[in-house]
Parts: C-alpha cells; sequence; structure tokens
C-alpha cells in the first residue's frame, strides 16, 4: 500500500468534494519533522485550483528572543511545552484567515504579510509576501496551530499527522545538524 499516495487522494478527495462557495482554509499540523511541508507542498502540485502556502513558519519570532526563551526554561528547570504559542505569533495567521474568512469574494482579494521570519535570508524576521486570493481558491495552514482556537475556528479541513517519537526526533536532528547540537 502507497501510505503517501492514499492520504494524498483521500485529502484531495475532501478538498475538491467541498461545496463551498468562496474559498476553502485546509489546515495540516502535526510534531516538528513529521512531513507538513511536504504533504503541503504534495497537495498544492496536484490541485489545478489557486493555492496558497501559508506556512506557520513565517511567524517565528526572531532568534535571538526565542533563544533567550529557552535558556529561561532551562535555567528554571521548566518544561517547554508549547512552541507555537512560545515561538510564533500565531496571531499574524489568525488575522489574515479572519480577514479571508470574512471577505466578499466579489471583490479583489490582495494582502500583504510583512516581517514574516526568512529561513533563507539570515534567519530574520524581513520577508514579505503579497497574496492574492481569488475566488475558488485554496488556503493551506501548515504549521503548529491545533491548541489555537482562533486559527482552527477557521479551517474547513482540519489535517494531524502523527509520527513515532525516535523517527521524528531523528528528522528533526539531522535537519537542522548544520546549525545546532543535537540536544
Amino acid at each position: 500500500m502507497n501510505y503517501k499516495n492514499n492520504l494524498d487522494d483521500l485529502i484531495l478527495g475532501e478538498i475538491i468534494n467541498r461545496k463551498k462557495n468562496d474559498i476553502t482554509i485546509v489546515g495540516i499540523d502535526g510534531p516538528t519533522a513529521v512531513g507538513k511541508t511536504i504533504l503541503a507542498n504534495r497537495i498544492a502540485s496536484k490541485l489545478k485550483k489557486n493555492v496558497f502556502i501559508f506556512r506557520l513558519d513565517w511567524t517565528l519570532k526572531e532568534r535571538k528572543y526565542r533563544e533567550e526563551k529557552l535558556k529561561t526554561y532551562i535555567n528554571k528547570n521548566n518544561s517547554f511545552l508549547y512552541e507555537a504559542e512560545e515561538h510564533m505569533n500565531l496571531t499574524m495567521a489568525a488575522n489574515f484567515l479572519k480577514k479571508v474568512y470574512n471577505h466578499d469574494f466579489k471583490k479583489k482579494f490582495t494582502y500583504k504579510l510583512t516581517k514574516l521570519y526568512n529561513r533563507e535570508k539570515g534567519s530574520k524576521n524581513n520577508l514579505s509576501i503579497k497574496v492574492n486570493i481569488k475566488k475558488d481558491s485554496i488556503i493551506i495552514i501548515e504549521g503548529h496551530y491545533t491548541g489555537v482556537s482562533n486559527i482552527s475556528k477557521y479551517l474547513d479541513l482540519n489535517i494531524l499527522l502523527i509520527g513515532n517519537k525516535q523517527e521524528l526526533l531523528k528528522r528533526k536532528i539531522n535537519r537542522v545538524k548544520n546549525y545546532r547540537l543535537p540536544d
């Protein structure tokens, strides 16, 4: 059984069969390194509609802020359970979704996302993206958001990926090996 194609087909079927007049908002959540970005990209490439992927990694706060917060947790010997709420500005994504959700798509929808985290250009919050959403578009939100009701309330389809803890840890360590220590 080809799990990837079956999952893709299942999700594509859910998206295509929706009877909605304007747009469909799909969320893909799950732990780090489970494949959220890969799945979002595969789904977007298979759809023949206008698709915009909102990558919640864009809402990461400056690296210096995140490093200081982690030091605080370590120094106080506290658990660090809610990365999305602590390290990301998810209000930015929620505001975007609210505007899309409430927009009358008889008119053009253009939105400028600014001060986004830019991993490719020095890990700074200097990325800006102009978004044009048309009637019948698909918006995919991918990242950590499940515990954030002001995002999940706008989703038409909510996908939660899960995986084996050791495998995910191995993937994460491999992905960040050029700029982080394994521990």
